[in-house]
């Protein structure tokens, strides 16, 4: 009963692929989508290289197999890859329009392929580690390439590929004839020798004037860079580090710190471009310690407006032994004589009476904004320094 379910169940899945075959088929013809119609090999260009990077990022977001039970990213995994299959399936009616080949042609080169350079599996060659079977699929590619004079190891490295993705993948290639240095000395060497190569030229390129033709050194600096770029990737090779996560995990890195700029700026009433960099950099060293504290510590907030319980939580939590930062505990102390507050708020308003600041604020909106403005600032950079005091003994904050 299970063997026919099963059977069934492939039927149903083969229909499944032959129904999309022809789907894209007739997409294609005549009477069909007017778009898909009008598309070449060359416009698809680039939603190949799209679908791709969609792809890639439902990968970013599955770090284990657990990951795949989730049903948010099972249905955008199989749309990705659904969408990418649509690039291959449409180069390949394409074809077939021009009596090249078609998509089973495709899969029958493919399946050739595999069973022809896996002989550790389909012949008598065995292979019991990843290693020594990517060695015996490199030793079967050789062989095919073998009797081409214009052969190269770098065949196959895809000229298209982004610049991160196609160092690494020459880097690898190199190394397997044994084009690598033996140690880390070398390319660590390397890359002081083409960062000293790299500030000549940028001090060069200073030196002139304005008016100065800086084609030739501009050139030159572009060269020096390339350099450097490509011996920091060979280092990312050598240490098993891919250089392209390691730069994206950077630039989510530095977009959570400039967000975190822009909203200490918001809450001061300014934009970036109204601030300096004195100013920015002071927020930004602020977002490296939270981003530090949130590393080892889990900092929790509890919201709420008055009779919210808030107050009432905040002292069970103290009882339990788990730290409090109260708000308005800060900004009472704040506001004190002497205190960073005590002279601003008295200066916009005329009064530091609490009582009369609230009927002054619940009165005017702007009056309300302006003390945001001078408080929350320094609540903000209080409660921070609290925070950095308390991280490295408790592992939740309130």
């Amino acid at each position: 009963m299970t063997h026919n379910s099963d059977s069934l169940n492939k039927v149903n899945k083969m229909k499944a692929l032959s129904d999309l075959i022809a789907t894209v088929h007739q997409l294609r013809a005549p009477g069909g989508c007017p778009w898909d119609r009008a598309q070449t090999h060359q416009s698809l260009r680039q939603y190949l290289i799209e679908e791709a990077y969609e792809v890639l990022d439902v990968l970013d977001q599955i770090e284990t197999p657990k990951d795949l039970k989730s049903e948010r990213i099972q249905s955008s995994f199989k749309e990705e890859l659904g969408d990418l299959f649509m690039q291959v399936l449409l180069h390949s009616e394409m074809a077939n329009e021009e009596e090249a080949f078609d998509i089973y042609d495709v899969a029958k080169a493919l399946d050739d392929k595999l069973i022809r350079r896996h002989p550790h599996v389909f012949g008598a060659a065995k292979s019991d580690s990843a290693d020594s079977a990517l060695q015996s699929w490199e030793k079967e590619k050789a062989k095919e390439k073998a009797s081409d004079i214009h052969a190269s190891i770098l065949d196959g490295v895809p000229r298209g590929l982004p610049a991160l993705q196609k160092a690494s993948r020459v880097l690898e290639k190199v190394t397997k004839v044994g084009f690598q240095w033996n140690d880390m000395q070398g390319p660590i060497e390397k890359v002081e020798e083409e960062l000293a190569e790299l500030k000549v030229e940028l001090l060069k390129l200073e030196k002139l004037a304005k008016d100065e033709d800086q084609t030739a050194v501009r050139k030159r600096v572009e060269d020096e860079m390339g350099d450097l770029f490509f011996t920091l990737c060979n280092i990312s090779y050598l240490m098993k580090i891919n250089p392209e996560a390691a730069l994206r995990t950077t630039l989510d890195r530095f977009q959570n710190r400039f967000r975190h700029v822009e909203r200490k700026l918001k809450e001061k009433g300014k934009t970036p471009e109204q601030s300096n960099l004195q100013e920015m950099d002071i927020h930004w060293d602020e977002a490296k310690k939270i981003e530090k504290i949130m590393g080892k510590t889990s900092v929790w907030g509890l919201t709420g407006g008055a009779a919210s319980g808030k107050s009432t939580a905040g002292q069970i939590f103290a009882q339990l032994g788990i730290p409090v930062i109260d708000a308005d505990q800060i900004a009472k102390e704040l506001t004190k004589e002497g205190a960073p507050a005590h002279q601003a708020i008295f200066k916009r308003f005329g009064t530091n009476d609490r009582t009369k600041l609230r009927e002054i604020i619940f009165s005017d909106p702007k009056a309300k904004q302006d003390l945001e403005v001078i408080m929350h600032p320094l609540i903000q950079a209080e409660s921070t320094k609290q925070i950095e005091l308390l991280a490295p003994h408790h592992k939740v904050i309130i």
